[in-house]
């Protein structure tokens, strides 16, 4: 028997200077939200390709959902994060014409320092992404067992000298 593996895919086109990621938003299981974050964000894949001086980039959503998949965008350009978003339904992306407030950090420290512990869920999603600017790569947690709290969660390593970009997806109370 085949297995097929549904999902869907769009295109941006990032100008000279400019390099785009986007996460998916997850709503975590109620099964699993117990004693988890509420939201987790997932970094989607992609190609690219260099047309002339531009790159278009296409994005791959897995696992479409019938109520849409929620996006975060984040555009980074020379001392500047564009940070926006929008949502794939069917077969269009739709994206916000007014920015939602959010609320991120850039982290700067003059010595090497570990940042925040990282709570998990149990299928291992996390609520927070440190990103370096320069390269938009991932800071990758290593993971670790807190006996104390019987939790997976995770810190980084931040390297002097070097300014990272972090968000997390958090319920609003109002």
């Amino acid at each position: 028997m085949e297995e097929f593996i549904q999902g869907k895919h769009f295109s941006i086109t990032d100008p000279q200077g400019v390099n785009t990621v986007i996460y998916q938003v997850n709503k975590t299981e109620k099964e699993m939200a117990k004693n988890a974050p509420k939201y987790t964000v997932e970094r989607l894949e992609f190609t690219e390709e260099l047309i002339g001086e531009k790159k278009k980039k296409t994005f791959y959503v897995n696992e479409p959902k019938p109520e849409g998949n929620e996006l975060v965008i984040l555009s980074f350009a020379k001392e500047k994060v564009v940070v926006n978003v929008g949502l794939l339904e069917e077969d269009s992306v739709t994206i916000s014409k007014k920015p939602i407030p959010m609320k991120f950090d850039n982290i700067y420290s003059e010595e090497e320092i570990e940042y925040k512990d990282v709570e998990y869920t149990p299928n291992l999603k996390r609520p927070i992404s440190i990103i370096d600017p320069e390269t938009t790569e991932e800071v990758k947690p290593i993971l670790y067992f807190d006996e104390k709290t019987n939790e997976v969660r995770g810190k980084c390593k931040l390297k002097p000298y070097k300014t990272y970009f972090a968000f997390e997806i958090r319920e609003s109370n109002n």
